[in-house]
């Protein structure tokens, strides 16, 4: 059985996230998907009718009383979004979960993990204004950190579900021709064509050496069409967004190993700025050798 966990936040991005998610589901004989909602206890001032005055009844009471407010309306948002999911699913083998979990999500998200084992994970991503509290702040940055299965993330602005064109950008790993095996695998229902490209300022013989040695490891296994590009440029993001659009890719997906290009684009600046600029889904592999 396929298993999906979708942690969301109960935004209009969660759907998005979802609907990813069941998209990879629907490919699956058998799948769960898990919706996982971390909910956290948080003050907001009492507004409009029904607001309780504070000459009547104890600011303890007051405090509880909007505590539990906030706590049933997430899990009827919850269960919104489950029913709507729910209502949407017409695969007989695709089975349907929800958790509440209270606590923070950067400590509850590998903990669920550790439990459910999923063989992948799905995040919402969204805009500048909220990254330092999504995927590069201390939430996802340490989840990312703290988890070794897949983990697809979807920016906020994101419509589609399709998959047809995937650029993994390699920095000649080790790891590389397992990676890209394993992304294979996963995508397989969906019959890619993946774009195998590396970006150097002045491209090398080198360079074009390795990047034969990559074809020459995977021409015997590959189970989808492989192409294989150099790509002359001075900025790693730039040259990523520029092909991206130029090519029509539909997802972006990259290894974690330190010592490749995740490695690289996961210092503040770079990553920052290729999630920003990008307008369609990563897809991050873990490498299994750990050194």
């Amino acid at each position: 059985m396929f298993k999906i966990l979708v942690p969301v936040d109960l935004t209009e991005s969660a759907y998005k996230a979802c609907n990813f998610a069941l998209t990879f589901a629907n490919q699956a004989p058998e799948a769960t998907v898990v919706i996982l909602h971390c909910y956290q206890d948080y003050l907001e001032e009492p507004t409009g009718e029904g607001m309780i005055s504070e000459s009547n009844v104890t600011s303890e009471i007051i405090t509880d009383h909007v505590l539990r407010r906030n706590q049933t309306d997430a899990q009827e948002k919850l269960d919104e979004l489950y029913q709507s999911l729910k209502a949407m699913n017409k695969n007989p083998y695709l089975h349907l979960e929800r958790v509440f979990m209270y606590g923070m999500p950067e400590d509850l998200v590998p903990e669920e993990v550790q439990r459910f084992k999923p063989d992948l994970l799905v995040m919402a991503t969204k805009g500048e204004s909220n990254l330092a509290r999504t995927f590069f702040g201390t939430i996802s940055t340490n989840i990312a950190q703290d988890v070794n299965v897949p983990l697809l993330t979807v920016p906020e602005t994101y419509e589609g579900t399709t998959i047809k064109r995937v650029l993994y950008a390699t920095d000649f790993d080790k790891e590389d021709a397992q990676t890209l095996e394993a992304i294979q695998q996963l995508l397989l229902p969906f019959s890619p064509v993946i774009e195998c490209v590396h970006v150097a300022e002045e491209p090398t013989r080198s360079d074009n050496k390795k990047l034969e040695e990559l074809r020459s490891k995977l021409q015997q296994t590959a189970q989808t069409n492989i192409s294989y590009t150099l790509l002359d440029g001075d900025d790693v993001s730039d040259a990523l967004q520029k092909f991206v659009s130029e090519q029509a890719i539909d997802m972006v997906a990259l290894t974690s190993r330190s010592r490749t290009l995740l490695g690289s684009l996961l210092n503040p600046s770079l990553t920052k700025r290729l999630m920003l600029e990008s307008q369609v889904p990563l897809l991050i592999f873990h490498a299994s050798d750990k050194e």
